[in-house]
């Protein structure tokens, strides 16, 4: 299979110059949490900007200062073999889709390569040599903020959450967090000092400057307030387009694993399924 068989030629884009502001709606409004750049009323591609740039940069206002540019792109008669190993080599979600003159004419997402096409090959060998066994956990009564301070610090996307006992009682991803946040206007006070002619004891002449700018916040709510429930798992015997499948019916991108009493054992990321690809 190629690019162009898996991809989605329908991409929703930014444009520059653009704000963080706009980004997010974006973001919000068509749940998407990554939209290639492009120069305005065009479509030549300069730039991608995803979650992560907008909470790395929580103070940054400018599209053109939180975009990557010159992002990695690939053809869409590229195979998707070449796009699985761009996508693994460099641990990232999606790739946009370009032709000559860097135009875009689509995205390819990990995700899009395992609903679309793993999840359809009929893999029977099982997920156990993929799963991840050092993952990172939250308890359930964890503030927000610090259950993402832990997913950024962990470089990980999702958390399982556990209560007091040590069970699975949920999950919680960034998509989740980066769907509370509120932008707000923070005012910052600055003050310049002059000092005039003449001795050191003179009077000073103090101006302050009242800064504005918009920041992300996140509620001071607890983790078990909006973490998900109803926890998709899978087991180690799980067969590798079976879970691909069950990724694609409830449209989530990681799985925590059980052993046969339940117990949590480790995670399956949908990129993780690329290998077999590779192999």
């Amino acid at each position: 299979m190629k690019v162009k068989d898996v991809m989605t030629s329908n991409v929703i884009f930014a444009e520059v110059p653009g704000t963080r502001e706009h980004i997010l709606k974006l973001m919000l409004k068509h749940k998407v949490m990554g939209l290639p750049v492009v120069k305005k009323r065009t479509r030549k591609l300069v730039g991608i900007v995803t979650r992560t740039d907008l909470m790395k940069k929580p103070t940054e206002e400018q599209l053109a200062l939180l975009m990557t540019r010159n992002p990695i792109t690939i053809s869409p008669d590229d195979t998707l073999e070449k796009a699985a190993k761009l996508l693994l080599e460099h641990d990232i979600r999606r790739l946009p889709v370009v032709i000559e003159n860097n135009e875009l004419v689509g995205i390819i997402t990990v995700a899009d390569i395992v609903h679309k096409a793993i999840a359809n090959m009929r893999i029977k060998r099982p997920i156990k040599d993929y799963v991840d066994r050092r993952i990172t956990v939250v308890w359930e009564n964890t503030p927000l903020p610090a259950a993402y301070t832990i997913m950024k610090l962990a470089k990980t996307q999702a958390l399982p959450v556990i209560d007091s006992k040590g069970r699975l009682t949920g999950i919680i991803s960034d998509t989740d967090i980066i769907s509370l946040c509120e932008i707000t206007l923070k005012e910052h006070t600055s003050a310049t000092r002059a000092t005039t002619e003449g001795q050191e004891w003179d009077w000073d002449a103090v101006s302050i400057i009242y800064i504005s700018s918009r920041e992300l916040t996140l509620p001071d709510k607890p983790v078990k307030d909006i973490m998900v429930k109803n926890v998709v798992t899978a087991v180690e015997q799980t067969p590798i387009s079976l879970c691909a499948k069950k990724m694609r019916r409830f449209d989530i991108d990681q799985l925590p694993v059980l052993d046969a009493k339940g117990n949590l054992i480790g995670m399956i990321r949908d990129i993780d399924l690329l290998h077999i690809l590779l192999e």
